[in-house]
C-alpha cells in the first residue's frame, strides 16, 4: 500500500485551518439537502417525464438554487475567516477544501450542462447518467455534501451530538453516488432480480433468468452494496456508532431511490425498512468499535447479507416465486458479504499502517 493511500486514512492532528462550528456545519447540511432534493427531483423528471426539451425547468431551478445556496455559504465561511495578508486558500475552513473545489467543479459542469442541452438536447434514461456534464455535477455535489464529514475527520475529538452533521454528511454524499449509479440501484427496480414471460390474456409469469441476467444482477448487488455500506464503514473506522445510524444510512437512500422512480415498486420501501432493522440489530449485537477490528470485520461481512435477504424474500412473496435458484440468490448474498469483508480488511490494513487510533465517538 503506497504512502499516499495510507495518508488518506490517517487521523490528522489539529487542523491548520479554523474548524467550523456545529451551527455552521448544520447550515452546510441544510443547503446540501436543498441541493440533493433538487438532484433527486431532476432524476424524477428524467425517469418519469418524456419530451424534456429545455434546460429551464422547475426541477433544474431547485437543483441550481440549492447549489447557489451551498456556494454562497461556503464562500461566506471563507470570507469570514480571511485575514488580510494571508492567502484565501488558507481561509477555507478545515475539511472544506474539497467542498470549495466541488463548488468550482459544479459551476463549470453546470455551464457545460447548459451548452450540452442547447446543442444536443435533453438526455433520457441511462444516457443522462453518462453525460460528462452530469458526471461533473455529481462529482461537485459529492464533494460539497461531504464537507461536514471531512471537517469532523480532520478535527480533534468530537462527541455526540457534535458528530451528527458528520454522519448525515456521509449519508448524503453516498446518496449522490447512489443517484448517478441508479441504473445499478437495486431498490430503484426489482426487474433486476425477477425475469418474466408474458402471453396474451395471462398475467406475467416468473421464469428462469439467462446467464447474462444473472451476471448483471450480481454486478448490481455488488455496486449497490458498495454505495450503501462504504459510508457506514468509513464512519466506523473513526467512531463507535449507535445501531440507529447504520440502519438509517441504509434505509433513507433506498427509500429515496424508490420515491425518485415514482414508487413504481412501492413494496420495496417496507422491504428496505425490514433490511435496515436487521442491520441495526446486527450492529447492536456485535457492537463494533474503531479499536475492535475483528468486530468491524464481522459487521462488514454480515450487514449486506441481512440487508439484502429481505429483498429476495419480498420478491418471492410478491410474485409467488423467485427467478433465481437457491444457489444463485444465496450465492449473491455471500458475494455481497465477501465484497464488504474485503473492503473492510483493506481499509483496516491501511489504517494500521498509519498508526491511527479510532475515536470512541457515540457508542
Amino acid at each position: 500500500m503506497d504512502a499516499a493511500a495510507a495518508h488518506a486514512f490517517a487521523i490528522p492532528s489539529a487542523a491548520v485551518h479554523r474548524p467550523t462550528t456545529a451551527l455552521e456545519d448544520a447550515i452546510t447540511l441544510a443547503a446540501g439537502i436543498w441541493l440533493l432534493i433538487g438532484t433527486y427531483v431532476d432524476g424524477w423528471a428524467h425517469n418519469n417525464l418524456r419530451n424534456l426539451e429545455t434546460f429551464f425547468t422547475p426541477w433544474h431551478a431547485v437543483l441550481y438554487s440549492g447549489f447557489a445556496a451551498c456556494a454562497i455559504w461556503i464562500a461566506s465561511l471563507t470570507w469570514r475567516r480571511h485575514v488580510t495578508g494571508t492567502r484565501w486558500v488558507e481561509a477555507v475552513p478545515a475539511g472544506y477544501g474539497a467542498a470549495a473545489a466541488g463548488v468550482a467543479i459544479f459551476l463549470a459542469s453546470g455551464m457545460g450542462d447548459f451548452a450540452w442541452h442547447s446543442v444536443l438536447g435533453i438526455e433520457q434514461n441511462i444516457s443522462a447518467l453518462f453525460s460528462p456534464s452530469h458526471l461533473g455535477l455529481a462529482t461537485g455535489g459529492f464533494l460539497i455534501l461531504g464537507a461536514p464529514f471531512s471537517a469532523a475527520w480532520q478535527s480533534p475529538v468530537r462527541r455526540w451530538p457534535r458528530l451528527v452533521p458528520a454522519f448525515v454528511s456521509a449519508m448524503l454524499a453516498g446518496m449522490v453516488a447512489a443517484f448517478i449509479l441508479q441504473e445499478f440501484a437495486v431498490f430503484a427496480r426489482h426487474g433486476l432480480v425477477q425475469t418474466y414471460t408474458t402471453a396474451a390474456g395471462t398475467p406475467p409469469a416468473v421464469t428462469a433468468p439467462t446467464s447474462a441476467g444473472i451476471m448483471i444482477a450480481l454486478a448490481t448487488f455488488l455496486v449497490s452494496t458498495v454505495v450503501l455500506f462504504v459510508p457506514v464503514l468509513l464512519l466506523s473506522l473513526r467512531w463507535r456508532l449507535h445501531p440507529v445510524i447504520p440502519a438509517a444510512m441504509t434505509l433513507v437512500p433506498s427509500a429515496a431511490l424508490q420515491v425518485m422512480v415514482a414508487l413504481r415498486d412501492a413494496w420495496l420501501v417496507p422491504v428496505a425498512l425490514a433490511g435496515a432493522v436487521l442491520v441495526g440489530a446486527v450492529w447492536a449485537v456485535v457492537r463494533p468499535a474503531p479499536d475492535r477490528p475483528g468486530r468491524l470485520m464481522a459487521v462488514a461481512g454480515l450487514t449486506p447479507v441481512v440487508f439484502w435477504a429481505p429483498y429476495f424474500a419480498g420478491a418471492a412473496l410478491r410474485d409467488g416465486s423467485l427467478s433465481f435458484s437457491p444457489e444463485i440468490w444465496s450465492g449473491t448474498l455471500v458475494w455481497t458479504g465477501l465484497g464488504m469483508l474485503a473492503l473492510a480488511s483493506l481499509m483496516l490494513k491501511v489504517r494500521a499502517g498509519t498508526g491511527a487510533d479510532g475515536d470512541p465517538g457515540t457508542g
